[in-house]
């Protein structure tokens, strides 16, 4: 799975039988793979039974175009703060969202925004004691 320079996992999904996919079988794995990228990205863990409450899977995932534009913003800039590839100030954008209990789409509006800056990894050479 993938969502520009960023690979936020692995998504495996098999045939009943052997061979390969024909172009409609693999038009809709694509689909399936982009929603399940998006679901990971920036959906609540939580159900609604009201299919009006867009922050919820009832929602439809309404406006998260949106917030990919900010995560991918935030991870590039998160590139710069901490020294670090694409791949890992995604890793550690996903990382302080997780331990802060927070949603992807906030921490990436916080960072660009500027209201919130992650520190550097400290240099493990300097802790010589």
């Amino acid at each position: 799975m993938q969502i520009g320079a960023i690979r936020p996992g692995v998504l495996d999904l098999y045939r009943g039988q052997p061979g390969g996919l024909n172009a409609d079988a693999l038009a809709d794995a694509l689909v399936f793979a982009d929603t399940a990228t998006r679901v990971l990205l920036d959906t609540q863990a939580c159900v609604s039974t009201d299919p009006a409450d867009s922050t919820a899977l009832g929602g439809q995932f309404e406006g998260m175009g949106g917030y990919r534009a900010e995560i991918d913003q935030a991870t590039g800039m998160l590139t710069e703060q901490l020294g670090v590839g694409i791949d890992e100030a995604f890793i550690r954008l996903r990382a302080y969202a997780y331990a802060y209990d927070r949603r992807l789409a906030e921490v990436a509006r916080d960072v660009v925004s500027r209201r919130l800056r992650l520190s550097p990894d400290p240099d493990p050479a300097s802790d010589n004691a």
